[in-house]
């Protein structure tokens, strides 16, 4: 009779184990190759990839989404999940992904109890059209242009110098790669995005002139000779120049809508894992009185606004092949006069001391395009 029991009780045992180790209806375990034995590993790493970052919110521009294990596609069998703009988690299903609705879309994959890092779907009303890409299987090879920043303010006796040796390097380098940018300081052209960037080089004397925001060569002070100046600002333009650059840069921008220019950036590079993009809107034409200068000194490129509250911009999210694209809406309250007005727009990456410095940068006109330029 003890026997009887005893075999009765191991056998429900054994019941209850192959059912708690079991899978339902016969399915293939998760993290399993369906094609081969249930318990065969798929190799290499998991990734969920989509199609592009940005799309247009109305209903018909379109994402695809992958999820990958190694070189293998497991998208059908994989549990893929987005956060939508209200913050709630829903199962996606299927691969292509179009909305109605502006925001910040993440999407995250499941697989084999192994989790997928996020990425990031950005969806936007009214997007301006980037222009056609000239070589669009090619991510290096661009031309580099130098950031080029004249520190200054209305009551600096001695910043006229300075703004007359960036006149003489203009007359005598006609084809630069410069893009120089005025940044304000303790005046009416001040602002936060000239605070930000003055206090980012941790500016001091003024004039000052800093090249693609690094702090190892700036020239403090100014020389009285327009000449002498004006090779000083060449040697260092032309230093930052031979660096060359990892990054290139395609954008389209809107005419302003109220208070605000709504930009499209698109970058390409070929071994950049971090990258910032910043967009800077620029005044031409303000008249204001100048220490050491006239009473009524016409002041250009003058820094007013900024997308980042950051003197060297907002991460952009790149794919595996080193391209990325993000739509920027700029608030242009700050501006004078809009018509006088034109973007800069840069990327920036950690330098030797993982400091960011500009790694490109280019010009766009309000309601214009900017298209890559290669060599």
């Amino acid at each position: 009779m003890k026997t009887y029991i005893f075999k009765t009780l191991a056998a429900c045992f054994l019941m209850a184990f192959t059912a708690c180790s079991g899978n339902d209806g016969g399915e293939t375990l998760p993290g399993t190759d369906p094609g081969t034995d249930p318990g065969t590993e798929i190799e290499g790493d998991l990734s969920l990839s989509v199609s592009g970052t940005v799309i247009e919110a109305n209903g018909t521009d379109a994402v695809t989404i992958a999820v990958m294990k190694g070189e293998t596609d497991i998208t059908s069998s994989s549990k893929v999940y987005v956060v939508n703009p209200s913050g709630s988690t829903e199962s996606f299903q299927g691969t292509s992904f179009s909305t109605t609705t502006e925001g910040d879309y993440i999407f995250y994959a499941y697989y084999g109890g192994e989790k997928t890092e996020d990425v990031t779907v950005r969806a936007f009303k009214d997007i301006p059209a980037l222009p056609a890409d000239s070589k669009p299987d090619q991510s290096t090879g661009f031309v580099k242009r130098v950031l080029t920043i004249q520190h200054t303010g209305t009551w600096c006796q001695n910043c006229p110098y300075m703004k007359k040796g960036i006149e003489t390097y203009l007359q005598k380098n006609p084809e630069n790669c410069a893009v120089f940018v005025a940044s304000h300081n303790g005046d009416t052209m001040a602002g936060d995005a000239s605070n930000a960037v003055n206090s980012y080089l941790t500016v001091n004397s003024y004039p000052s002139l800093s090249v693609d925001l690094n702090t190892s060569n700036m020239i403090q002070g100014a020389l009285n000779d327009a000449d002498l100046q004006a090779e000083q600002i060449a040697a260092r333009i032309n230093q930052a120049e031979s660096n060359g650059c990892k990054t290139g840069l395609s954008v389209a921008a809107t005419e302003p809508e109220g208070k605000i220019v709504t930009v499209n950036v698109k970058v390409k590079s070929a071994n950049v894992s971090n990258c910032r993009v910043a967009v800077w809107v620029l005044e031409d034409g303000i008249v204001a009185a100048q220490t050491g200068g006239s009473s009524n000194e016409v002041h250009n490129n003058v820094l007013r606004a900024s997308n980042s509250t950051s003197a060297y911009g907002d991460g952009i999210q790149l794919d595996s092949d080193g391209a990325g694209q993000n739509v920027y809406r700029v608030d242009v309250s700050a501006v004078s006069d809009l018509s006088k007005c034109r973007l800069v727009v840069f990327t920036s990456v950690p330098n030797a001391s993982n400091r960011f410095v500009v790694d490109n940068v280019v010009t766009c006109s309000l309601g214009g395009q900017t298209s890559f330029d290669y060599e």
